[in-house]
């Protein structure tokens, strides 16, 4: 195996450099393939590059069949502080989200956060009348994303024109035909001969 050349090392490096700097939000979701009646758990997180910490996220998310399979939606903390809403449920998805935290510098009592920092979550269940596999897309539109730069910084910065919006996609498929069918059949027992 030949040793990773100068420039493969600067490409590296400029990788996780760019990765580390990117403003972007990020659903994570438990499990992207259901049958009908499953639900799975939707985080939506929010990186925020090599700054101190998220300040505020004014999002909504969009689903592209509706609202009618979310529920449960709610704020994680420490991103659910003052003034902050999970949202409202609308035709189209969840509006009104609004995430964030104050940063006192006086208190210093912060503790060190992840990043990305997983600031909304909510529970996304499949219709029980499945005939045909259909995508639930689900995506991101961001009208307010800051940042705070330092420990010291009391302000967030805005960084909205540098957001990567977040974008995911559940399948839903119809329940395998050899399950429909063993559902159907009665049970089958057996005998044992005496003798």
């Amino acid at each position: 195996m030949r040793p990773p050349t100068t420039a493969m090392l600067s490409l590296a490096l400029g990788i996780q450099a760019l990765a580390q700097d990117q403003y972007a939000l990020r659903f994570d979701i438990q499990d992207d393939t259901l049958l009908p009646g499953q639900s799975t758990s939707i985080t939506l997180a929010a990186a925020y590059g090599s700054n101190w910490a998220l300040a505020t996220v004014a999002t909504e998310l969009v689903a592209s069949t509706g609202s009618d399979g979310l529920s449960d939606w709610a704020l994680i903390a420490p991103l659910d502080g003052p003034g902050t809403t999970p949202g409202a449920l609308s035709a189209t998805g969840v509006d009104g989200i609004l995430a964030g935290q104050l940063n006192f510098p006086p208190a210093g009592h912060w503790e060190p956060q992840p990043n990305p920092i997983p600031f909304w979550t909510a529970t996304y269940t499949a219709p029980t009348d499945v005939a045909a596999p259909f995508d639930v897309t689900l995506s991101t539109l961001t009208s307010r994303y800051e940042v705070y730069i330092s420990r010291d910084d009391p302000v967030g910065r805005s960084r909205l024109d540098d957001l990567v919006e977040g974008s995911a996609v559940i399948r839903v498929i119809p329940a395998p035909a050899s399950a429909l069918v063993l559902v159907g059949l009665p049970a089958i027992t057996t005998r044992r001969r005496s003798g």
